[in-house]
């Protein structure tokens, strides 16, 4: 990824003349994803003033971002020792981790600022790069929203909207159209999520819910804050989603409710799961937290059961700039329960029909949210040409098990994960070649120390355990290139040649 700050003086030449060098540059910034350009707001200060029409000015920058020049910015230039024009641009780079600035007359390197031309930017390679492979990479992400997000959020400042809010009502509006379903309803976190449709389900003290016991721990925390009880089932090998074949037997008189996570990005049999919910009268949450977008034979997760809960934690597929969640359901009693509960359980300002909690989703997540949307369905379309590109790169390496992708689903590949002998040998050798690598989950809930007062043991759940053991979770998200994909593949099959050659 090439990150470049964009001078006035350039969008100047550009505007007078879209046959230079400069025009061909932001051209080409504009419409190259591996390329992140930026441009300060003082530029399209300068543009306008100078009398350029508003028309011409929007299309040029259309696809670039813009660093607003605030007060922090401005000091710093002001108290710099070179023209203020300069300090400002090397302020802005140095603040967005920016380390070129394309200008027409280039001065030397500057407070480890390089400035080049138009010649050096149009050829510059991603290869100069780090050679770096990041697990995630959330900062790519910010640069297609920022624009939006900027504005919004400088509205919700200026009007104090902090709690709630108008983009909070838009968002859930958004994400309910999004997901195809009647209500959707944004909250503090993915866990208050699992948490409040569990209870306006009507989940209470002594209930068992059934789910699986390789998932993040908010999962079960959730039911056991409701006060029930979580029952676990193996998951299958391959897909690692919850076997539907061993459900039934843990079905009793307490049972209330089945839980399936759609782990990674699949989402889970849900066709099996509501003919078993429907035999024995049971309600289905879907624990969507990792499968934002994901489809089951044309339908979005979390609009499977009767209700579905969302994670927007940063790294999720769509994520806040925080901590923030999301229940959808196509009941409106329900809709209006989760509500409640969210804000202390009144039905009014100060008129309380229950106890409930403090978990609002904030007006400030709610807008990044609102930015970051439009693009899920393409991002969630990039993670899946690089899953495709691990899958053709890695399927002839006997020592690598890949997951399974069922027919019926529509991965989103939050997480690519690979089965392996030795995964903490692997991740450490990818580490040394700047490869970063996860492990998701290195320890089932049933062996978690704070489940010990139950009665499973090792061994009772050996997909699981296997999955703790073996599993690997390889570098996914939008941005991460082709090259970079093969590069990483290229490392794995190394190590597994040197394994096997004994070097």
């Amino acid at each position: 990824m090439i990150k470049l700050l964009l001078s006035h003086d350039l969008l100047i030449e550009a505007l007078q003349n879209p046959e230079t060098a400069a025009a061909q540059l932001i051209k080409q910034c504009a419409a190259d994803p591996g390329i992140q350009a930026w441009i300060l707001a003082y530029s399209v200060q300068v543009c306008a003033s100078l009398g350029f029409p508003s028309d011409k000015i929007r299309q040029l920058i259309d696809g670039l971002s813009q660093i607003p020049t605030n007060a922090r910015l401005n000091e710093q230039a002001l108290a710099s020792q070179i023209d203020f024009e300069t300090g400002l641009q090397i302020a802005a780079a140095k603040m967005f981790k920016i380390p070129r600035v394309v200008v027409n007359h280039p001065q030397a390197e500057a407070e480890g600022i390089t400035f080049i031309n138009c010649q050096e930017a149009l050829s510059l390679d991603d290869a100069m790069d780090s050679q770096q492979v990041d697990f995630l990479n959330l900062n790519m992400a910010l640069h297609p929203v920022f624009n939006r997000v900027d504005g919004w959020f400088m509205e919700i400042i200026q009007n104090t909207a902090f709690a709630g809010g108008n983009h909070v009502a838009e968002f859930e509006k958004e994400f309910a159209d999004f997901c195809q379903i009647s209500h959707a309803i944004g909250v503090s976190n993915g866990t208050d999520a699992l948490l409040f449709a569990l209870l306006a389900m009507g989940i209470k003290k002594g209930d068992e819910i059934i789910t699986v016991p390789n998932t993040f721990i908010a999962t079960t925390e959730a039911i056991s804050q409701a006060g029930a009880i979580p029952v676990f089932v193996d998951v299958c090998p391959g897909s690692y989603n919850i076997n539907v074949e061993l459900i039934e037997e843990k079905i009793t008189d307490k049972t209330r409710a089945i839980l399936p996570v759609h782990l990674y990005g699949q989402i889970a049999d849900m066709d099996a799961i509501m003919a078993i919910a429907e035999k024995y009268n049971l309600l289905v949450l879907e624990d969507a937290c990792q499968a934002h977008g994901a489809y089951y034979k044309g339908k979005r997760a979390g609009t499977l059961g009767h209700a579905g809960a969302f994670s927007m934690y940063p790294g999720k597929n769509l994520g806040a700039f925080g901590e923030a969640g999301c229940v959808v359901t196509p009941d409106p009693d329900m809709a209006a329960m989760v509500k409640c509960l969210r804000e202390h359980g009144q039905s009014k300002k100060y008129y309380h029909q229950i106890e409930g909690f403090n978990g609002r989703m904030d007006n400030l997540q709610a807008a990044a949210l609102r930015a970051k949307l439009p693009l899920l369905d393409q991002w969630n379309e990039n993670r899946r040409q690089i899953a495709r590109l691990y899958q053709k790169e890695l399927s002839q390496v006997s020592e690598v098990k890949l997951p399974v992708i069922d027919d019926y689903a529509s991965h989103v590949f939050h997480l690519f994960v690979i089965l392996v002998q030795d995964p903490h040998e692997l991740s450490a050798y990818l580490k040394q070649r700047e490869i970063h690598t996860g492990f998701h989950y290195p320890m089932p809930l049933h062996l978690q120390e704070a489940y010990e007062g139950r009665a499973e043991l090792q061994g009772h759940y050996p997909v699981s355990e296997q999955c703790a053991n073996q599993l690997l979770s390889l570098p996914i998200f939008p941005e991460l290139t082709e090259k970079q994909v093969i590069r990483v593949c290229d490392e794995i099959k190394r190590y597994y040649q040197r394994s096997t050659s004994g070097s």
